[in-house]
């Protein structure tokens, strides 16, 4: 993630939360968590255990949305969201 203000330089924000939803049922995987030492530029790993097909038996993918707040309850609170699709393996044949 790279933060930047409205002119585009670098901005390090108070604070960096995440959230984790799945996009099929609407259900909240993660509950908003905070990231530690807010910086311009950070990386987050989504742990595979979050990362799971509910539905294996139906379904080929799941939709999950990753969301990103930053200066939270501030004048400047902003979110951003990315959507990903998890995938089953399982129904991938290696012929």
């Amino acid at each position: 993630m790279t933060f930047t203000d409205e002119n585009g330089d670098p901005l390090i924000p108070s604070t960096v939360d995440w959230r984790l939803d799945d996009m099929e049922t609407g259900t909240t995987i993660v509950d908003w968590t905070a990231l530690s030492s807010p910086a311009a530029t950070m990386y987050h790993t989504i742990e595979a255990q979050y990362n799971l097909i509910n539905d294996e038996a139906n379904n080929i993918r799941e939709a999950q949305m990753f969301t990103v707040r930053i200066n939270e309850t501030l004048q400047s609170e902003a979110h951003a969201e990315y959507k990903y699709h998890v995938v089953n393996l399982t129904s991938v044949s290696s012929a």
